[in-house]
């Protein structure tokens, strides 16, 4: 009796391949494979070839133990605590103390530079001391008024000015007499240096820019003070044009005309040059009532008419005259020296 071709291959299954075992996996994890038939009504295909993949296991890390930080001081005697907290702390108490006296000094310093700005923006009315104070005087001569140091230059002294020629007319040639300059700006006028080489005159120039008055201290008696237009002294800003672009400003004590003349030791000087807007307010506060001040010759520069016109009318009153008239300044004599 012949067997049909499917009962054969009933009968007889085909080995179905299995995949080799790798020695690098354990046994228990590669599964076995499970035979199955194939029905019967199947027509007969070739099994796929399968591939075997290798799996690497991971190794047990076994898990950090965690150590609570309060066990850690716990575990520490209360020196070896002490002795590691007390870096920090001497770090925190330094840099406390340092940010501290950081901060005092920038308050005192904020401070200081507040104080000074307004100082050098404010008008100082010193009214408490009065033009003719011995104490004045005295701060004047020992502190502001600064000596000749050097000698008169050789060369001949300049040309006799107009001025000089109207005092000669007046008084004919005085010799050693005393003189004050005081205007505020500008270099030394011709006539006081006539005066002063040429005849022996002795006298203080005065001058309120700082620039001027470092220029001429040294070889003149300079002092640095403006003309104060009240009766007691005065502590403003002076501010000096060097250029379009910059103004160079200072810091000047604004004198009285008396309080000039008493320190130079010129209350009966023979010739006074004024200067300025507070000319003619100075000549008001001066007591020439007074037996002991007694100028002879005085000249005052002038801006405008009207300035000069008000300063003739008030020296008319105390007993002057208009000696002589120039294009920028007006000379007053005392009519009982004429």
């Amino acid at each position: 009796m012949k067997l049909t071709k499917l009962e054969k291959i009933e009968e007889n299954p085909l080995p179905v391949d299995q995949p080799a075992e790798t020695t690098d996996k354990p046994k228990d994890t590669v599964p076995k494979p499970v035979p199955h038939k194939i029905p019967a009504t199947a027509t007969m295909v070739a099994a796929p070839e399968t591939k075997t993949t290798t799996t690497v296991p991971l190794p047990v890390v076994p898990p950090a133990v965690i150590v609570p930080r309060s066990s850690v001081f716990k575990n520490t005697s209360p020196n070896d605590l002490y002795r590691r907290l007390l870096p920090a702390m001497l770090f925190v108490l330094t840099f406390v103390t340092v940010m501290t006296m950081l901060l005092i000094y920038m308050d005192t310093v904020a401070l200081g530079a507040q104080k000074f700005r307004a100082n050098m923006s404010r008008d100082y009315e010193l009214a408490s001391i009065a033009q003719g104070s011995a104490a004045l005087v005295a701060f004047v001569q020992q502190l502001h008024l600064a000596p000749r140091h050097a000698a008169p230059p050789a060369h001949p002294p300049p040309q006799p000015t107009p001025q000089i020629h109207v005092m000669d007319e007046l008084y004919g040639e005085i010799y050693n007499g005393t003189f004050i300059e005081f205007v505020p700006r500008g270099a030394r006028s011709t006539t006081s240096t006539y005066l002063e080489r040429a005849r022996g005159w002795d006298g203080v120039v005065v001058r309120a820019a700082a620039r001027d008055y470092l220029a001429l201290r040294g070889a003149a008696r300079a002092l640095h003070a403006c003309l104060s237009p009240t009766a007691h002294p005065r502590e403003v800003t002076y501010q000096e044009s060097e250029s379009q672009e910059s103004v160079f400003s200072s810091r000047v004590l604004c004198l009285p005309l008396l309080t000039v003349l008493l320190a130079a030791d010129a209350p009966r000087a023979q010739f006074v040059l004024l200067g300025g807007d507070n000319a003619l307010p100075a000549l008001t506060h001066l007591p020439f009532d007074d037996q002991r001040l007694q100028l002879q010759m005085i000249e005052v520069q002038f801006t405008n008419d009207y300035i000069r016109n008000m300063t003739t009318q008030y020296l008319l009153t105390k007993n002057y005259t208009v000696a002589a008239t120039f294009d920028t300044s007006t000379m007053y004599a005392l009519k009982g020296h004429v």
